[in-house]
């Protein structure tokens, strides 16, 4: 008799462990999970950077806890009101490692995940699947910067060294591919580096050639050097030389 009253107790406990966890499993939803709207979430600009906040590593100094109060652990998903993937993320103790988030159609839109002990990754896409943007990080500093128009052309590109101590490239592109500015290293003398910029009109003509150096009082670009300005047709309209950033000579 014991014994049949122990399994009776035994089966109760499982029959009520299913009552009470039913609800989530079948609306797909995890410990601590929330519904949003995509209009709470998404950002015309910017995308759905609502998560970015409990993400260290771009620069969110919030965390995220349970109703209850303690700090969110493990695997968490949200969902839009219709039941639909918003966000999969792993928290530890409140902080975003790992996520990726989708927009109401399913696709994703973006996915941050380390790549090693010191590197991570951030994608982000158009809905219509094509890459908008790809940033690697450093110890969460940012290395490289790629954004793109979308039909998966090449829009802007920014490069740094390790901790971003100096700039290795700086770009912008037009929509069909062509050049729009390009900033780089022209001479590297130990912590002196010279910059070429290169400004372009649409058609591809150079528009304006000068060189830079880092002014590290200012933490800006100053023009030092050869400054030549051209019309679309490639005519040399004016020529200058500058030092400090301030024109010493005019040559044309």
């Amino acid at each position: 008799m014991t014994l049949k009253l122990s399994t009776l107790n035994f089966q109760f406990s499982i029959f009520l462990c299913i009552l009470l966890y039913l609800p989530s499993l079948v609306s797909g939803q995890t410990l601590g999970a929330q519904v949003h709207s995509f209009k709470q979430v998404y950002d015309s600009v910017y995308g759905i950077q609502f998560y970015d906040k409990y993400n260290p590593m771009l620069g969110g100094d919030s965390v995220r806890k349970y109703s209850e109060g303690h700090l969110c652990n493990g695997l968490i998903e949200d969902h839009y009101p219709d039941g639909t993937l918003l966000h999969k993320g792993f928290y530890t103790d409140g902080r975003l490692t790992q996520f990726t988030n989708y927009y109401p159609n399913g696709e994703v839109e973006r996915v941050f995940k380390p790549t090693s002990d010191r590197k991570s990754e951030l994608k982000k896409y158009y809905q219509n699947k094509i890459i908008k943007s790809d940033v690697k990080y450093y110890e969460g500093v940012t290395t490289l910067w790629q954004d793109y128009f979308d039909n998966g052309q090449l829009s802007y590109l920014e490069e740094y060294g390790k901790w971003h101590t100096r700039v290795l490239r700086r770009c912008s592109y037009y929509r069909d591919g062509k050049p729009a500015s390009i900033f780089e290293p022209l001479e590297i003398k130990g912590a002196l580096i010279k910059y070429s910029q290169k400004e372009y009109f649409p058609n591809g003509q150079l528009q304006e050639e000068s060189e830079a150096l880092y002014n590290k009082d200012d933490y800006d670009f100053l023009k030092d050097g050869d400054d030549k300005i051209y019309d679309d047709k490639g005519n040399l309209i004016n020529e200058y030389e500058y030092v400090g950033g301030k024109i010493n000579s005019t040559i044309k």
